[in-house]
């Protein structure tokens, strides 16, 4: 197996800690804080690393002793999705990615409400235990999408090409979800949008029509594939349409690290969003 689950408390005290302090991701603090209110109770106004850490400990090993059953049923149903279609998965992702390295990687099943990942380690999400959820058939699709952060990654590196933080977000935000959503995927998950909405509900106007983000980087993989252009064509291609738009990708990722999911609640905040990007191209 490729894709192996591995237990580790102490990374997950790690990602509670670093995203309920990352500046780059302030959102990540009060997502945290929704998913878990207890939590915020207990940490919101402590300043102090060691007593952060303290608290994050205390509060994950209550919460894994209290919701234990769930917790070791979730962990057996991701194992059991990850061994049946994980390596089927990954040879899919490598195809459509025209890469292939023969890596091994890492899930972590975990309670924080996100799913990040760094190297070769990615986390997935398990909170909604506390409601009694205890399958999760997004497992696969949501760890080719991880993953392939990984793979692009290792292509930009090798290429040596190095972009802004705004950018390298909006790249991959926008490419994951487009690989996971092809068909060749059909019969091993179910096909959806799997991506972070501040990069797919991102819309472009051009010839006098609106597109979101995720529609026309999808479009134009597609026509890359009909064309017979590889992976490194699509990149490349994507890369150049995203710095002639550069200004208006880190206006909306100000934008939406200021004010988060409560675009989705405010209409004139969703608005405001919606307003698109012009893209000339």
């Amino acid at each position: 197996m490729r894709i192996n689950l591995h237990k580790d408390i102490d990374a997950e005290i790690k990602i509670f800690f670093n995203f309920l302090n990352n500046k780059d991701f302030p959102q990540h603090r009060n997502i945290v804080f929704f998913k878990h209110p207890e939590l915020k109770e207990k940490i919101e106004n402590i300043k102090d690393s060691k007593e952060q850490i303290k608290i994050i400990a205390e509060f994950i090993s209550f919460f894994r002793k209290k919701y234990s059953n769930e917790i070791d049923k979730a962990t057996e149903y991701i194992d059991k999705e990850i061994e049946n279609k994980g390596n089927n998965a990954l040879f899919v992702l490598e195809n459509l990615m025209d890469f292939s390295n023969n890596a091994e990687y890492i899930i972590i099943p975990t309670i924080y409400p996100l799913c990040p990942f760094f190297n070769n380690t990615f986390f997935y999400s398990i909170y909604d235990v506390k409601n009694g959820k205890v399958t999760y058939d997004d497992v696969v699709s949501v760890s080719m999408h991880e993953i392939s952060h990984m793979i692009l990654f290792e292509i930009l590196e090798k290429n040596n090409i190095f972009l802004n933080k705004e950018l390298i977000y909006f790249v991959k935000e926008i490419i994951a979800p487009v690989l996971v959503y092809q068909d060749d995927f059909n019969g091993l998950f179910e096909k959806e949008i799997i991506g972070n909405i501040d990069a797919t509900e991102i819309r472009f106007s051009m010839n006098g029509k609106t597109i979101k983000a995720f529609d026309f980087f999808n479009e134009m993989f597609i026509k890359n594939k009909k064309e017979g252009k590889n992976f490194n064509d699509f990149l490349l291609s994507t890369i150049n349409i995203c710095k002639k738009i550069e200004n208006g990708i880190i206006e909306k990722h100000n934008f939406w690290n200021k004010n988060g999911f409560e675009i989705m609640n405010n209409k004139e905040l969703q608005e405001q969003f919606k307003v698109p990007i012009p893209l000339n191209i």
